[in-house]
């Protein structure tokens, strides 16, 4: 978009006299439903790209999403949104049973800097929709909200890990003293203060979409982060990792992010068109400095599991040797004992320059596997660096950190569904420092359960509140001279 003569934000794609729609709308639903009528308020954000026009509209029940839009004029008359969209309700009642469609036909009515017109579903309901663009007056509200960091997480187990890694668990220890429960129409969210050494260190919101994936996870962080113009905005939770790189329960932080199934379909297969969201080069350098061992979910293993590590890599077919993990579990010296001593008690044995577990280790091993259900509560982890990549599937072939690496990313480290989304919201809310960081639950392959999903949770978690500490502590000189409780207040900047 650019400014016209009067210094309005006039439209940029197609009629450069159609007025400007894009931005942030309260917004009043008027429906019926058979003898059923009722009122509904909720909030809209229309945006405007490359890629065309797009509003997603949430309330206290459902959230809705653009199947298809189109912003121009009919004929003589003045400028009109035709819009499909998808509902999702949030509680499903006797009449509602799961997602549905609509269409609305909306005007804009330049008097009132409003959009009004009707709608139509398939659940044979229908209606009015009136938006209202938000006045300067509002904006000023929302400047007041301001807060310093906001979290997001996909899922409900990211949600209480993220939650309980930044809360102060006892009185004087570093953390969120108390949270607060922000709700509207729109969204709701957690908001509280990071102590630390006694003094206010940052402000925090922790959010989570009603359901997991790029597009409610993205509706809810733009949506916040228009609301509270956060400095940072930042993800924890878990992910798939490379297993060429990566041990279960490894903690990935992002260089850059994209979505890996966006491009082309044609006979000859798909071609992606990836647009990579990278992460600040000051920040980069801070992930690097991190340490597994500063949080409390690491720890170094004990002989016995040392041992009983070479025998899982070997039941799931794996050479144990190679393992990116090997180094963390035998210490330089111990290598040769532990397997000696494996062989000593029948469980493996030595075939030329391989190992091989006997039918004695491989039923050591089974058993564990059904009996040991619980995940891990400590494990000498690693905090790597290198792409993440998002899909809009869960996947578990095992096939596609192959194809990954042929569509260009070879060093592609994680794989889920919402990191690409944040980088991009990152981008078109102006926040310059963004960071994506996520726990291994799986390798994306046919054995991928959930038993290291709790685990992965609380370590990408924990090394979020590392992360922030030495940023928000580096940039304040440890609060040395603040005068507030927000960190936005008392001279941090980006």
């Amino acid at each position: 978009m650019s400014p016209n003569n009067n210094g309005s934000v006039v439209h940029a794609l197609g009629d450069a006299n159609l007025p400007n729609i894009a931005g942030r709308w309260s917004m009043n639903i008027t429906w019926q439903r058979g003898e059923k009528t009722g009122d509904v308020k909720a909030a809209a954000i229309i945006r405007e790209d490359s890629n065309g026009i797009s509003m997603e509209v949430q309330s206290k029940n459902s959230d809705s999403r653009t199947i298809f839009a189109r912003y121009g004029r009919e004929g003589s008359s003045g400028p009109v949104l035709h819009y499909l969209y998808e509902v999702e309700p949030k509680f499903l009642e006797v009449n509602n049973d799961g997602p549905y469609k609509g269409a609305a036909i909306l005007r804009f009515y330049e008097d009132g800097n409003e959009l009004r017109g009707n709608y139509w579903t398939s659940q044979l309901s229908k209606g009015h929709f009136r938006l209202r663009r938000w006045t300067q007056a509002e904006s000023e509200v929302i400047a007041g909200e301001r807060t310093d960091v906001l979290l997001i997480t996909a899922i409900e187990e990211e949600f209480v890990a993220a939650k309980v890694a930044f809360t102060a668990l006892m009185p004087g220890h570093n953390g969120v003293r108390e949270w607060r429960l922000r709700e509207d129409s729109s969204s709701c969210h957690l908001a509280g203060t990071f102590f630390s050494g006694g003094e206010p260190l940052f402000t925090l919101a922790l959010a989570k979409p009603t359901r997991m994936g790029a597009n409610r996870t993205g509706a809810l962080a733009m949506m916040l982060a228009e609301r509270l113009r956060p400095r940072y905005l930042v993800m924890c939770g878990v992910c798939a990792g490379n297993p060429a790189d990566l041990a279960l329960g490894d903690v990935v932080v992002s260089e850059m992010t994209y979505q890996y199934d966006e491009g082309k379909v044609d006979q000859c297969g798909f071609t992606g068109d990836h647009r990579q969201s990278p992460v600040s080069i000051d920040w980069l350098r801070a992930a690097d400095a991190l340490s597994a061992e500063a949080t409390p979910s690491y720890g170094r293993p004990t002989d016995a599991d040392a041992r009983f590590w070479i025998m899982e890599r070997l039941n799931g077919g794996g050479d144990p040797k190679r393992h990116p993990a090997r180094r963390r579990y035998f210490e330089p010296g111990k290598w040769r004992a532990a397997v000696e001593a494996l062989e000593a008690d029948a469980l493996v044995v030595v075939e030329g320059d391989a190992l091989r577990l006997t039918s004695k280790g491989e039923n050591e091993v089974r058993r564990s596997i059904l009996m040991d259900v619980d995940p891990p509560a400590r494990l000498p982890f690693a905090i790597k660096r290198g792409p993440i990549a998002s899909g809009n599937v869960v996947v578990k072939d095992g096939l596609t950190w192959d194809m990954l690496a042929r569509m260009g990313v070879r060093s592609v480290l994680g794989l889920e569904m919402e990191a690409a989304v944040i980088g991009e919201v990152a981008r078109s809310a102006g926040i310059e420092r963004w960071i994506v960081i996520k726990g291994v639950m799986d390798h994306a392959d046919p054995k991928k359960d959930d038993r290291f999903k709790p685990f992965a949770a609380r370590a990408s978690a924990e090394v979020l509140r590392v992360f922030l500490i030495g940023r928000f502590s580096a940039l304040s000189g440890h609060s040395a001279n603040r005068k507030g409780p927000s960190a936005s207040q008392s001279g941090i900047d980006k």
